[in-house]
């Protein structure tokens, strides 16, 4: 008789997994206070004006809570936060602000977000994929030296799944005068030797879109402590090329490049952005406790190891990664096995996947996408993205990792040990899989 439920067995559980809930009463409390606002005394839902006045850098709570961004990561010095209303918003921004123009490339991850390889084509740009490192999983120092070129400008680097890029990246952007953009839209929380993800590189990016640390639905940010990289932020976010003549000549350095765009935040998101920023470490320590309990429980299966977290480095936990070993599975190809174990958290009947949130491989590499593979768009026409294979990367998409996502999961004791009780059950059972 089969145990396993895939095949028929009887499942762990047969109840929904809990959703992670990080919008409370304080949420709901600055919103309705703001709306009372709203109606009664004309309190408008955005402050920001397109012209050159101070308006034009957004009403009291956006200002509000761009200063307790900087204050909660005591980056007061020099640092200016700037939100805008996405992280890829804040990527393309960036790529404005450091001026990108046709003929330039940027060093890019082959995982991760779209966003965060497109963002340089905005400004006519070409980015290169460099390979990943295969224990952390941003992008390899070594692979980027390969593909630096006299056309590179930058590097975009990713704080994967909440782990801070590999420090090397910092020298070899100074040894080749290179911009390093840090898209830490993954990693608020997370810091590398004392210092804040997202602050480690020239601009940083944040993202507070539904599933993230921080949510306000939507929502981003810029970071940067160079005047320069500030200010353009700022226009660029805010229809530069309609306010940039009313201004000193002082304020900006670069008119060519002030084609602005609306990426503005609302009144209605920083209040809430607000809220939530007072939470997280709570937010933070509870991914981190669930991310160790796992690592600690399912790293006893043999084939199973969880990832390692870069010495240095206190990691925030958007996703938990695990190596799979087929060999030590009696051959069961990851795919399968996690498959067997998605059928025993099995809610109900017809809702399989519903509230059971492990994935295979993360994503398919992102110049296997048409996007790259064709080359339409006149910035990568001249550029061979099947050249340059990134084999790391390929190797964990296929094969050997698979990930348990903690950004959707609020979970108890019980929660935890049928999750476990899973994993070891196909384990124990594995010879139904072959």
């Amino acid at each position: 008789m089969n145990k396993l439920a895939i095949n028929g067995g009887i499942p762990i559980r047969n109840g929904l997994l809990p959703a992670q809930v990080t919008i409370g009463k304080e949420e709901k409390d600055a919103v309705e206070s703001l709306m009372k606002k709203v109606v009664g005394n004309h309190q408008p839902l955005s402050g920001f004006r397109g012209n050159s006045s101070e308006a034009f850098y957004g009403g009291h709570y956006v200002r509000q809570f761009e200063d307790m961004f900087k204050n909660v990561f005591k980056k007061k010095d020099g640092w200016e936060a700037i939100s805008v209303n996405s992280c890829t918003s804040a990527l393309q921004l960036a790529c404005g602000a450091i001026g990108l123009q046709p003929g330039d490339e940027v060093i890019v991850t082959p995982w991760s977000m779209s966003c965060s390889a497109t963002a340089p084509i905005i400004y006519g740009a070409t980015p290169v994929f460099a390979d990943i490192e295969p224990l952390y999983f941003c992008l390899d120092p070594i692979s980027i030296e390969q593909r630096i070129t006299e056309k590179t400008k930058a590097i975009i680097v990713v704080d994967l799944f909440g782990q801070p890029f590999a420090e090397e990246i910092l020298e070899i952007a100074k040894k080749h005068h290179l911009i390093i953009i840090e898209d830490a839209a993954q990693a608020i929380g997370s810091y590398y030797k004392n210092i804040p993800a997202g602050f480690l590189g020239h601009i940083g990016c944040f993202s507070f879109t539904q599933g993230k640390h921080l949510t306000a639905g939507e929502g981003g940010m810029a970071v940067s402590i160079d005047s320069e990289y500030k200010t353009n932020l700022q226009l660029l976010r805010n229809h530069a090329e309609a306010v940039i003549s009313d201004m000193n000549n002082d304020m900006y350095t670069d008119v060519e490049n002030m084609i602005g765009f609306n990426m503005r935040l609302t009144e209605l998101q920083a209040v809430i952005l607000m809220e939530q920023l007072k939470k997280l470490p709570e937010f933070v320590y509870r991914r981190q406790a669930n991310a160790f309990y796992f690592m600690n429980e399912l790293g006893k299966i043999p084939g199973i190891t969880p990832a390692p977290i870069r010495t240095g480095c206190i990691h925030s936990f958007y996703v938990q990664a695990f190596f799979y070993n087929s060999d030590m599975m009696d051959g069961i190809h990851r795919d399968k096995f996690i498959q067997a174990v998605k059928a025993e958290l099995k809610p109900q009947e017809g809702r399989v996947d519903l509230g059971v949130p492990i994935g295979c491989g993360y994503i398919k590499p992102l110049y296997k996408m048409p996007l790259f593979q064709n080359r339409k768009h006149w910035a990568l026409k001249d550029h061979n993205y099947n050249a340059m294979p990134c084999p790391v990367a390929e190797r964990l998409w296929k094969e050997d990792l698979f990930l348990w996502t903690l950004n959707g999961l609020d979970l108890n004791d019980q929660d935890r040990k049928d999750i476990s009780d899973a994993f070891y059950k196909v384990f124990e059972n594995r010879e139904e899989l072959i």
